[in-house]
């Protein structure tokens, strides 16, 4: 005598207006997939077919339920139960996920997928990073202290008339690229007219 089959354990669908919107779409086949693994485990094929008679008369059940409208969860746990029915009618011997190709497959799967939303995220924020440097350092107050470092190093600093003084400080706030392009020139200017290599320290 097999063992009678378990009740549908689905949840009744919580109402849009009530539920929280989630952040990512949630696979509702896919949940209903894996409670069926779960519950399906030890199984042997008898006990397989009463579960699948049993979630096959839960649908039939639903059928007219207008908060399961465009439900995905029931059907697939319909269709899981029948693969597994399948499968164990030509193994034999009761049901194990761990050793269902199509569930080692699918994880694999996850996994892959998984990684590869990891190595997006690890670019992404690499990226972010990388524009936050580059942000920071066409900060005005960046640039100002740079462009005195740079004529200090060059020893303009201490002639330069009023104006020029007013366009230093100025430059960096109403053009930060281009008070970059200046220091970088008056940081080679520097360096070719006292012989040196760019990048070597005077």
């Amino acid at each position: 005598m097999s063992t009678p089959a378990p009740r549908s354990h689905r949840r009744p669908r919580v109402p849009a207006s009530r539920a929280a919107a989630p952040r990512e779409p949630v696979d509702q086949a896919k949940i209903g997939r894996r409670s069926v693994r779960r519950r399906a485990r030890g199984m042997t094929h008898l006990e397989a077919a009463a579960a699948l008679e049993d979630a096959e008369l839960q649908q039939h059940m639903d059928r007219d339920r207008e908060d399961l409208a465009g439900d995905e969860r029931g059907p697939a746990e319909v269709a899981e139960w029948t693969r597994i029915v399948q499968m164990l009618a030509t193994t034999g011997g009761a049901y194990d996920p761990d050793t269902d190709a199509v569930v080692q497959d699918e994880l694999a799967a996850d996994a892959e997928r998984e990684r590869e939303k990891q190595l997006e995220d690890d670019k992404r924020r690499q990226e972010e990073g990388a524009e936050a440097a580059r942000r920071a350092a066409l900060a005005p107050d960046v640039l100002r202290h740079a462009l005195l470092r740079t004529l200090a190093r060059t020893g303009l600093l201490d002639s330069l008339s009023e104006d020029e003084q007013a366009a230093v400080h100025r430059l960096p706030e109403s053009d930060p690229a281009a008070a970059l392009a200046v220091n970088a020139l008056l940081a080679r200017a520097h360096e070719a007219g006292a012989g040196l290599h760019p990048g070597t320290a005077s």
